[in-house]
């Protein structure tokens, strides 16, 4: 019987020292392919899923109206022939992105200008987001960047004025639950849901309150 409860006890141990482990370790900051990356311009966002059917392009990412991707000469060839024109060369670096963890003291605003974005604010580390030749260059500043591990995002609710100001929030990339109207005579809507440091941020710089009814979910 002792066996029985003992299996547990140190598979739960190991999953915490694993996990500890994870913690700190240093992050890779190598793409996850060594392929040649392109980028091409797009009118619409429909058109990701059309290329990636129709031509079966390799597509690492989109972002407003470009997406970079992997091809070969075949499949840069039919793009030009569909009307898109010629792909153009990045360096992967400035395409694949990633998430890193900084533990102990750190600069906000200095990490912004390097071209990482702060994901969410923890009491012992924060936690990162940004292509790797970026995070490079904040490596090179001194700051070691560690695997990120499990982080999560923060239930929040947050009141807003019309309806378009429900889609500006949900454009942050927030996990909408609900969204009821507001009963309390003022006006407008409340909204349920999940959302990083960073997209609180952004909510907050468009003047509507923000409660966190959990730190994390």
């Amino acid at each position: 019987m002792k066996q029985l409860f003992l299996q547990p006890f140190f598979l739960c141990l190991l999953a915490v020292f694993t996990a500890s482990c994870q913690s700190k370790k240093e992050l890779a900051l190598t793409p996850a392919s060594e392929q040649q990356v392109y980028a091409l311009r797009i009118e619409d966002a429909t058109e990701v899923d059309l290329l990636r059917q129709q031509i079966k392009l390799d597509i690492i990412r989109a972002q407003r109206d470009t997406v970079f991707f992997h091809a070969g000469d075949e499949q840069l060839k039919r793009l030009e022939g569909m009307g898109y024109g010629r792909a153009e060369p990045r360096n992967a670096e400035d395409v694949y992105e990633l998430f890193g963890k900084i533990q102990g003291k750190y600069n906000q605003q200095e990490i912004i200008r390097n071209g990482v974005s702060v994901v969410n604010r923890e009491k012992d580390h924060v936690i990162v987001y940004g292509p790797i030749s970026r995070l490079k260059a904040l490596k090179g500043r001194g700051y070691k960047l560690l695997v990120p591990g499990d982080f999560r995002p923060r239930e929040i609710r947050t009141t807003v004025n019309t309806q378009p100001d429900v889609q500006r929030v949900y454009n942050l990339g927030v996990d909408i639950f609900t969204v009821e109207k507001d009963s309390s005579g003022k006006g407008g809507y409340i909204i349920r849901g999940s959302a990083y440091d960073r997209q609180i941020d952004s909510i907050r710089k468009m003047n509507f309150p923000v409660t966190i009814v959990r730190p994390h979910i």
